[in-house]
């Protein structure tokens, strides 16, 4: 092989850590691992006192909650709190719901929109 066909050889090696399709993946995974890291660093935060405190002394039971988000809950939102409890009622931001597990509550609270968990 003659040099220049052996530059031109080694130019038109393509990576595949350079294809546009494998970093468009890499930039989803990383803004999807941004979203759930971000519910799992702050959603202990929106847990109250109170309740965290009931969870901790009964962490297998079920309690009765006022979930408060950034606005009026929507169609959307109630099915996803009906996932974890039973839908009791909304008054302006908060909907309450019934018969929530521990481990519901800390799902609840990482989504963005929710602003608080409490007690009823």
């Amino acid at each position: 092989m003659s040099e220049p066909e052996q530059k031109q050889t080694i130019a038109n090696t393509h990576y595949w850590y350079h294809r546009r399709d494998f970093r468009f993946l890499i930039l989803v995974a990383l803004v999807l691992g941004l979203y759930h890291g971000y519910g799992y660093i702050t959603g202990p935060s929106r847990i109250s006192a109170g309740l965290q405190q009931a969870m901790d002394q009964n962490p297998e039971g079920r309690f009765n909650i006022v979930v408060t988000a950034k606005f009026p809950p929507e169609e959307f939102h109630m099915g996803i709190y009906q996932e974890y409890g039973v839908m009791r009622g909304t008054t302006g931001k908060g909907a309450t719901l019934h018969k929530v597990w521990t481990h519901g509550v800390k799902n609840l609270s990482r989504y963005y929109w929710v602003t608080g968990v409490d007690l009823e």
